[in-house]
């Protein structure tokens, strides 16, 4: 007697159905993950160019510029133009100096924000330095023994504002 053996199929591996399908949903999360990449790029490209633009590195430069000047400045010798664009302030060369004999002015002329350093008495330039340009519009206050400087910065892409107050320190 010959008995009929049952033969006992298993298939390995994936129907052609299943195969699409794992494809297509592997599809979709990669371009979901390459979208999120691309857009994280951009984001963190324009948070870049936003944060170390010209016009914020100018600010940085004339606020420290500013700072530096009028708080080495002394309290009877600074003047302000009638509009406002410019101010000077005297101070002394060195710690050795019996009286005022510097001089400091910061003014806007054509977008840019020009410091001349110089002697007085006879009042002679000692050094011309344009601290940044960009400059769209400068306002120079005072208070006191305080100054003020109101700076706009625009590039055509950006426009930032910086205010910057310092006191002065010498009598």
């Amino acid at each position: 007697m010959i008995m009929a053996r049952k033969r006992i199929s298993t298939q390995y591996g994936f129907t052609l159905i299943e195969l699409i399908i794992a494809v297509a949903v592997s599809l979709v999360v990669i371009l979901g993950v390459a979208v999120s990449l691309v857009d994280s790029q951009r984001s963190w490209h324009r948070l870049y160019n936003r944060a170390f633009s010209d016009v914020v590195t100018d600010a940085y430069v004339a606020r420290k510029t500013f700072n530096a000047a009028i708080r080495k400045a002394s309290k009877n010798g600074f003047f302000i133009d009638d509009n406002g664009n410019g101010i000077e302030v005297c101070y002394y060369a060195d710690d050795n100096s019996t009286s005022v004999d510097r001089y400091a002015r910061f003014y806007e002329l054509n977008g840019e924000l020009n410091l001349i350093r110089g002697k007085l008495d006879p009042k002679v330039t000692l050094e011309v330095q344009t601290v940044c340009g960009n400059v769209s519009e400068c306002l120079f206050t005072t208070a006191g023994r305080s100054a003020q400087m109101i700076l706009t910065l625009d590039n055509g892409s950006q426009t930032i504002t910086t205010v910057s107050c310092a006191l002065m320190h010498n009598e």
